[in-house]
């Protein structure tokens, strides 16, 4: 029977581990489980309210750290797992009783390595509601790196993983505190993934200190990083794939300039363009600029983990 580890990393969610944990339970399947849990370093009682919430469950870790983010917790977790598939959850995430279900079944029926599904943010995850159906919209991606770097794959609860696969790979980049753009990344070298339209899970709306909301800068910073790292490791990446990065690097990079910082037009980024557009093809370094146009004197918010 298939195995599916649960790893969930947490930092400073007590208030949702009640409904959080709940749902998680309740998942439906024919399939083996084992839970994997991370603390990364919580200052709230995260770490009591866990232990109280699961003390009677069967093939559970716990495992405690010292603050050092989503990827060091979540690759914590993975190297920890023996499941065939991944499943990763968020700590303020709730999941739809068949989440699990309906996404072994197309990951395994259609022998991908990823399956991706949809996720909403709703402002009280204890009135959640979920529709029930079977897969809605089945897309296949043969050879997704392309499009991964392009559209941004990446995610933890509406999605399942081939750990197999993320061994394979690496699994997260532990040099960048964002997790989950970098083990996509990884992934996309190894085989097809799948998508569907159901929605599988929700988190809270309206949380300041989830990273989508309250760290943009950081987001954003890691997504370009993800991509600098991927291609030191991985040269042998066709320089048209480079050369699209770099222009989806650069342009997000100018955007969060101008729309959050406040800069000009006539910042760095578009020198930059005007580089690539002149026919630069040192692609690598101008990543690397982009990357370190983050740590400028006029972005006051401080990056963990600024690329070597």
């Amino acid at each position: 029977m298939v195995k599916i580890s649960f790893v969930c990393p947490i930092f400073n969610k007590e208030k949702y581990l009640s409904v959080v944990l709940n749902a998680l339970k309740k998942q439906k399947g024919n399939f083996r489980k084992e839970y994997v849990f991370v603390n990364d370093g919580s200052q709230d009682n995260s770490l009591e309210r866990l232990r109280s919430l699961t003390k009677n469950w069967k093939n559970t870790k716990i495992i405690s750290q010292i603050n050092k983010g989503p990827a060091s917790a979540t690759q914590r977790g993975i190297d920890s797992s023996t499941g065939d598939y991944i499943k990763l959850l968020g700590g303020d995430d709730v999941m739809s009783e068949n989440c699990t279900n309906i996404l072994l079944e197309v990951i395994t029926k259609n022998k991908t390595v990823a399956v991706f599904s949809r996720y909403q943010l709703v402002k009280n995850l204890n009135k959640v509601k979920f529709d029930q159906h079977p897969p809605l919209n089945l897309r296949i991606l043969k050879n997704p790196l392309k499009k991964t770097i392009l559209s941004n794959y990446s995610g933890t609860s509406p999605n399942l993983y081939c750990n197999k696969t993320i061994k394979k790979s690496g699994g997260c980049n532990l040099k960048l505190f964002i997790e989950d753009f970098s083990l996509v990344l990884g992934i996309a070298k190894y085989g097809s993934f799948s998508f569907i339209d159901n929605v599988t899970s929700c988190g809270p709306s309206e949380d300041p200190n989830r990273i989508m909301m309250g760290q943009k800068t950081q987001l954003i910073h890691d997504f370009n990083a993800a991509l600098y790292y991927f291609f030191m490791k991985n040269n042998s990446v066709p320089n048209h794939i480079k050369m699209l990065a770099c222009k989806k690097v650069i342009g997000r990079t100018e955007k969060w300039a101008r729309r959050l910082k406040n800069q000009s037009i006539f910042n760095k980024m578009n020198f930059l363009k005007l580089k690539l557009l002149f026919g630069n093809k040192n692609y690598q370094n101008l990543i690397k600029q982009a990357c370190l146009f983050f740590y400028s004197d006029f972005n006051d918010e401080k990056i963990r983990y600024k690329i070597e």
